[in-house]
């Protein structure tokens, strides 16, 4: 996988310097430094050695694809990459296993639903406001009791309760919407 991928990112760097002026940060440069945290950040979600290294690829690959400049690339945007196209392939594998279901097939390949399900939880969270991000991740993933989180947050219970409240909310609203994304793609 590595090999290949730095041949073609080598490719594109030597196509850029005869285009443009060079800016001392190269493809291969970008690939040495962030590969291993984006293997680990997919690997960490899927468990998955060859899915890994296959969306971790892809991701290089959109990199190359996508700027000129390697210099502009970051690994907050390699990340976001690699957790859209790993959520995608889920959301596929998740369809064509309901569909296998639905006609009749004896077996179908394990899908872990209860990852698609975080990971679509964790999409809608970036979504949210991050006062709203916080304390939700704060309260039930962290297990902060409502009293602390007034502490750690210097407000009041209520105040906290009815941040819970609007966050829930809008956690929920996002949820539906990317329900609603994920039927009409069934459909299509």
């Amino acid at each position: 996988m590595h090999r290949s991928l730095k041949r073609v990112m080598r490719q594109r760097e030597n196509h850029l310097v005869a285009r443009s002026e060079p800016t001392g940060v190269s493809f291969a440069t970008v690939y040495d430094e962030h590969v291993d945290d984006v293997y680990r950040f997919v690997h960490r979600r899927c468990r998955d050695h060859s899915l890994s290294e296959d969306i971790t690829q892809e991701t290089f690959m959109a990199a190359v694809r996508n700027t000129d400049d390697p210099s502009t690339i970051t690994i907050g945007w390699l990340i976001t990459v690699a957790k859209n196209k790993l959520i995608d392939v889920l959301r596929r594998e998740v369809r064509y296993t309901e569909k296998i279901r639905l006609v009749g097939a004896d077996t179908a390949d394990e899908i872990d639903v209860d990852l698609v399900e975080r990971l679509r939880v964790e999409a809608a969270l970036e979504q949210l406001r991050p006062d709203y991000r916080l304390v939700l991740t704060l309260h039930y993933l962290d297990g902060y009791t409502v009293p602390a989180l007034a502490e750690q947050l210097d407000r009041t219970v209520k105040s906290v309760e009815g941040l819970i409240t609007r966050a829930r909310r809008d956690l929920r609203a996002a949820l539906e919407e990317s329900a609603a994304v994920d039927k009409r793609e069934g459909a299509s």
